[in-house]
């Protein structure tokens, strides 16, 4: 039987999708009573003087008897595992979790990295859609575990009211890349058109070459605000998110794997309007009527979407209870399994 697990991973500061996806997973397996010891492989970035540190630790970890996963970008688990080739019997004991949305575009560009992969324990990917590209390339490790969030705390869909303005909220790092000129040019439609009464508010970090533009935005939009980056240490996000009707995700990143806010949105029962990016129709199916997916001109199609909200509760109403019960998909505790065959 193992002993613990090593996590091998970047962890915040700074707060990006790896880091945070490193911090969570260590907090799951040590919820589950699993001894773990993080690696902060990102330390070698911060300081050079820890390189050999660093290093050493991988080289114990390749040495010990417990369950190494690795939670970090593709360039330096491809550089761990010319290390890690070293010590040849612990890839039966290590487990991969792909980050992002192009690991299998990766793999198939470094075929050396390929071959080390297929003799790992397991890759975890966060789709069907990137086993399935794996599996076509001659894998048989994966299994996918899709950013899954915890069920405790979730919301039951608040029901929308037609006498209340309708409420959107963004939730995420405020930049282009993640679709905020499109809700700009959403919000310059929404105004013009003057019969649909909203409140949107945004929470996150504003990228700094994005500031001057993001702040002029909303000092001129009546209906705009800036609430900050969210502290979960305080405060729900279940709970937050719950308090809104729509949340608004036109990303054009074209790495997403399953990102986060959307898994949080379903457990909090919110519509979402996101784009057709990635894996983003696997995640909000919208033949189950679980949200709104984007297709080409994001602030016309968006503008239309919340219209058809606003004139029509009820069936926003049954989309957001829709999203809310296809959170099952995304709950962890649907996964323990798979973190006790670690």
């Amino acid at each position: 039987m193992m002993k613990g697990c090593y996590v091998i991973g970047v962890f915040p500061p700074p707060y990006g999708g790896v880091t945070i996806k490193s911090k969570l997973f260590c907090d799951l397996l040590k919820k589950h009573l699993i001894p773990t010891k993080q690696l902060d492989v990102y330390e070698m970035s911060r300081k050079k003087g820890k390189i050999i540190t660093v290093l050493t630790e991988c080289i114990a970890a390749f040495l010990s008897d417990k369950a190494i996963v690795y939670c970090i970008d593709s360039k330096r688990l491809r550089a761990l595992m010319l290390l890690q080739d070293l010590f040849k019997s612990s890839f039966e004991r290590t487990t991969v979790l792909a980050v992002g949305g192009v690991f299998h575009k990766t793999v198939s560009m470094h075929k050396a990295f390929g071959e080390k992969l297929k003799k790992v324990k397991g890759i975890w990917v966060e789709t069907e859609g990137m086993k399935t590209k794996l599996e076509q390339m001659g894998f048989s490790n994966i299994e996918v575990f899709p950013n899954p969030k915890s069920e405790v705390g979730c919301c039951d869909a608040k029901p929308s009211e037609s006498s209340q303005p309708l409420r959107l909220v963004f939730f995420s790092q405020i930049g282009k890349e993640k679709g905020v000129e499109d809700i700009i040019e959403l919000v310059h439609l929404l105004d013009e058109n003057k019969m649909i009464f909203y409140r949107l508010d945004f929470y996150g970090h504003v990228v700094p070459d994005f500031k001057e533009k993001f702040d002029e935005f909303v000092q001129q939009s009546p209906n705009v605000y800036y609430c900050g980056v969210f502290d979960s240490t305080k405060t729900s996000v279940y709970q937050k998110l719950n308090e809104y009707d729509l949340l608004m995700f036109p990303t054009h990143w074209y790495a997403e794997g399953v990102p986060g806010i959307l898994v949080e949105s379903k457990m909090a029962g919110l519509a979402v309007i996101v784009s057709d990016r990635s894996y983003n129709s696997e995640i909000v199916q919208i033949d189950k009527n679980e949200g709104f997916l984007l297709k080409e001109n994001y602030p016309q199609e968006m503008f239309e979407i919340i219209k058809r909200c606003a004139d029509d509760r009820k069936m926003l109403n049954l989309i957001k209870e829709r999203s809310y019960q296809s959170r099952k998909r995304y709950a962890v505790e649907e996964y323990e399994d798979m973190l006790w065959k670690l």
